[in-house]
C-alpha cells in the first residue's frame, strides 16, 4: 500500500511564489536577497500555520542554491543542494526545535558549529523553531554570535510569541510579522488545491473550512483532509462539514439572536439547547453569535463587514436584525459574548456558563440606552428644562453609573420609563 502524504505536506510551498497570503514579508525578503541587504539573524513570527518555517525553509534553499542569480531570488528546486532540502539530508543547513532543545548547551553546541565553514556552498544556516522557548541562559550564551556572527553563517528564527524574547535579542534581529491569512484567500486557494486532487467540493464548504482555519494555510489543509474521507464518493457539501465540525447551521444561530434580542429567555435557551442537542458545540455557537455581531455592528455603522463568511440567503435576515437593535445594545452585547468566552476559561461546566451568558444577553438587549434613559428622565421631571436651557456638562470622566445618579439628582421626582 502506498503512503499517504497528508494535504499540508504535499501543498508546502517549496518556493517564494507559491506562499500564500505573506505578499509583503515575501516581497521584502526577495528584493533584500536581489540587493544583499539581508542581515545574519532573521526572525519570523505569527500565529500558527501561517508559513513561518515554511518560508525560513526557503530562504535558506534560496541562500545555498547553486544556480541562484543575482536578479532572481527563488531557488530552482533542481541543483544537488536544493534537492538534498526534498531529501532532508542538508549537512550545512541544521533545523532545531527549540522546545525541545532549551537548554545553554544546545546553544554551545550551535555557536561551536558555526565558526566552521560550510562543507559545500556559500552558507551554513541555522533554522530554529519556537525560538522563544529557548531559557535565559541559552539566549545570552547566543547574543554575542548574533551581534558578531561569522559571514558565512544565517540565524533564521520562527516563533508564536515575540514577547517571550529577551529585548537584547531582537534588537539583533530583522523581524517579520507574518498576518493571518483571510478566509476569502484561503476558500480561494482550497478550491484550487481540490481541483488538482479531482475533489468535487461546494463553495460553501470551502468557505466553513476557510473560517474555521482562522487564518491558518495549514490548518486549513488538515481539516479539508478530513472532509474529503468523509465525503468519499460525493461532492464535499456544506452539512458534511458542519457535521464535521460540529457547528451549528448558521440559520439557527441567527434564529438564536433573533430570540436573544426578543429578550424571551425561556425561548432563547431552548433554541441552544436544540443547536446543542444536534451535536454542535457550544463555544462554536457562541463564535457564531459573535461574527454576527460583528456583521449587525458594521451594518448599523454602515462599513462593510471583515472577514466574515455570510451567505446571500443570510444578509437579508442579519438586515432584518439590524433594524430591531440600537448600536449601543449590539455593542454591550459583544461586550457580554467577550467576558463570556472569558469567564469559559476558569469554570469546568461550560455548558451552565454558556447558558447564564444567554440569558445575561435577553435581558441586556432590551436595556434602554444611556442617552435614552437620561433624555427619559429629564422629559418626564415635573421640573423640565427651560425653553432655551441646556443640560450642563456632566458626562465627562463619569462611568454610566454615576451618570444616572447625577440626573436623578437634578430631577428627583422624575419617573423613569
Amino acid at each position: 500500500m502506498a503512503v499517504y502524504i497528508p494535504l499540508a505536506t504535499k501543498y508546502r510551498p517549496q518556493k517564494f511564489s507559491e506562499v500564500i497570503g505573506q505578499d509583503i514579508v515575501v516581497k521584502i525578503i526577495t528584493r533584500g536577497m536581489q540587493k544583499n541587504r539581508l542581515g545574519a539573524a532573521i526572525l519570523f513570527s505569527g500565529t500558527r500555520g501561517v508559513g513561518k518555517t515554511t518560508i525560513a525553509r526557503i530562504l535558506a534553499k534560496a541562500f545555498r542554491c547553486e544556480n541562484h542569480a543575482d536578479n532572481d531570488p527563488e531557488p530552482c528546486c533542481k541543483c544537488e543542494s536544493c534537492l538534498n532540502f526534498l531529501r532532508g539530508n542538508q549537512i550545512d543547513v541544521v533545523e532545531i526545535d527549540a522546545a525541545s532543545n532549551t537548554s545553554v548547551d544546545d546553544v554551545r553546541e550551535i555557536i561551536e558549529s558555526s565558526r566552521y565553514k560550510p562543507t559545500i556552498g556559500e552558507f551554513k544556516i541555522f533554522i530554529i523553531d519556537e525560538v522563544h522557548m529557548l531559557s535565559k541562559s541559552a539566549f545570552n550564551a547566543l547574543l554575542k554570535t548574533l551581534e558578531e556572527p561569522p559571514p558565512h553563517v544565517k540565524f533564521l528564527f520562527a516563533t508564536t510569541e515575540t514577547y517571550k524574547i529577551p529585548e537584547t535579542v531582537m534588537s539583533r534581529v530583522l523581524k517579520f510579522d507574518l498576518k493571518r491569512i483571510d478566509a476569502d484567500l484561503i476558500a480561494q486557494y482550497l478550491s484550487s488545491v481540490c481541483n488538482r486532487e479531482n475533489i468535487a467540493a461546494s463553495a460553501e464548504a470551502l468557505a466553513l473550512i476557510a473560517r474555521a482555519a482562522d487564518g491558518s494555510i495549514r490548518d486549513s489543509l488538515s481539516i479539508l483532509d478530513q472532509a474529503i474521507n468523509l465525503s468519499v464518493g460525493s461532492e464535499l457539501s456544506a452539512s458534511d462539514v458542519k457535521d464535521m465540525l460540529n457547528i451549528s447551521d448558521d440559520n439557527d444561530a441567527v434564529e438564536l439572536l433573533d430570540l436573544l434580542f426578543s429578550a424571551n429567555a425561556k425561548n432563547a435557551i431552548t433554541k441552544y439547547r436544540e443547536i446543542v442537542k444536534g451535536n454542535a458545540i457550544g463555544t462554536k455557537i457562541i463564535n457564531s453569535l459573535v461574527d454576527y455581531i460583528h456583521v449587525l455592528t458594521c451594518i448599523k455603522a454602515n462599513i462593510p463587514p471583515l472577514e466574515v463568511v455570510v451567505s446571500d440567503d443570510l444578509m437579508p435576515k442579519l438586515m432584518k436584525l439590524a433594524e430591531k437593535i440600537s448600536l449601543a445594545a449590539v455593542s454591550r452585547i459583544w461586550q457580554m459574548l467577550l467576558k463570556g468566552m472569558e469567564e469559559l476559561k476558569f469554570c469546568e461546566r461550560p455548558d451552565v456558563v454558556l447558558e447564564m451568558l444567554l440569558i445575561r444577553i435577553t435581558y441586556a438587549s432590551g436595556l434602554p440606552d444611556l442617552q435614552e434613559l437620561i433624555s427619559g428622565i429629564v422629559k418626564n421631571s415635573p421640573k423640565p428644562l427651560a425653553k432655551n436651557e441646556k443640560m450642563p456638562d456632566i458626562v465627562s470622566g463619569r462611568s454610566s453609573e454615576s451618570l444616572v445618579d447625577e440626573v436623578l439628582k437634578m430631577f428627583p421626582d422624575a419617573k423613569i420609563q
